[in-house]
C-alpha cells in the first residue's frame, strides 16, 4: 500500500509540472524594444516565420538624438540578410553569423508560473500569460544572456521578452497586435533595390516560399 501511495504522489507531481506550449510558427505583429544602457528604442513591424527561419522587420530606431529607419529581411537558412536604409535609399547585403532564435518557448526554459495582464476579477478584464526564463549564449561574442519571456496562455502568442547582461544591460521587448499567419507571402522576397536584374527576374525561384524546409 505504501508503494502504491508513493507512486500516486509521484504521478500527481509529474502531472503538475508545467509544460511549454507551442507558439504558432508564422505570425505578424508590432514590436517596441528599449534598452536604457544603450540609449536606444526600436518601434517596428515584424513578419515571423519559424518554419523556414526568416523574419522581416521594418523598424524605426532612435539612438540618443539620432533616428534611423530600416527594412531588414533575414534569411537564416540561406545565411543572408538584406538591410535597406529607408532614409538613404540604399541596400546592404550581409552574411548572417548568428543562429536562428525561435520566439517559442525553449524546451530547457524554466517555468515561473502564470499571471494576468490586467485583472482576473472581471470577465475579459485581463489576459492570462505563462512566464518562462533561462539563459542563452551569443556565439560570435561569447556572451551569455539571462531572459524572462511571456506568452499568452491561450494560443501561446509571444507577449514580451526581457534580456539582461552586464555587457548590454536590460533590453525590454514588447510584442503586440499579433495576428497568426503571413498576410503576404511575398514579404520574404527582397526589395527590388537589393537585387541584381537577374536576381529580380528570378526572385520567386530564389526567394519564394520553399516547397519544404531544408
Amino acid at each position: 500500500m505504501f508503494i502504491v501511495a508513493l507512486l500516486c504522489l509521484v504521478g500527481i507531481a509529474v502531472a503538475q509540472q508545467p509544460h511549454p506550449c507551442t507558439s504558432p510558427p508564422q505570425w505578424e505583429g508590432r514590436i517596441f524594444d528599449s534598452n536604457e544602457k544603450q540609449h536606444d528604442t526600436v518601434r517596428g513591424k515584424i513578419s515571423y516565420d519559424a518554419t523556414y527561419h526568416r523574419t522581416r522587420i521594418i523598424e524605426d530606431i532612435e539612438v540618443g538624438d539620432d533616428e534611423y529607419v530600416f527594412d531588414i529581411l533575414s534569411l537564416f537558412d540561406s545565411g543572408l540578410e538584406f538591410v535597406y536604409d529607408l532614409k538613404a535609399h540604399n541596400c546592404t547585403r550581409r552574411p548572417i553569423t548568428e543562429p536562428w532564435r525561435d520566439f517559442g518557448i525553449a524546451q530547457n526554459a524554466r517555468s515561473y508560473g502564470e499571471a494576468y495582464i490586467g485583472s482576473s476579477s472581471f470577465p475579459d478584464a485581463g489576459v492570462l500569460i505563462t512566464i518562462w526564463g533561462g539563459n542563452f549564449t551569443i556565439p560570435s561574442v561569447n556572451v551569455t544572456l539571462s531572459y524572462i519571456s511571456t506568452w499568452t496562455y491561450k494560443g501561446c502568442l509571444p507577449v514580451s521578452r526581457t534580456v539582461y547582461s552586464d555587457t548590454y544591460g536590460n533590453d525590454v521587448l514588447s510584442i503586440y497586435d499579433v495576428t497568426v499567419g503571413i498576410s503576404d507571402p511575398n514579404v520574404f522576397i527582397p526589395r527590388r533595390e537589393c537585387l541584381t536584374a537577374e536576381e529580380y527576374a528570378m526572385r520567386q525561384a530564389l526567394f519564394g516560399t520553399p516547397s519544404k524546409k531544408n
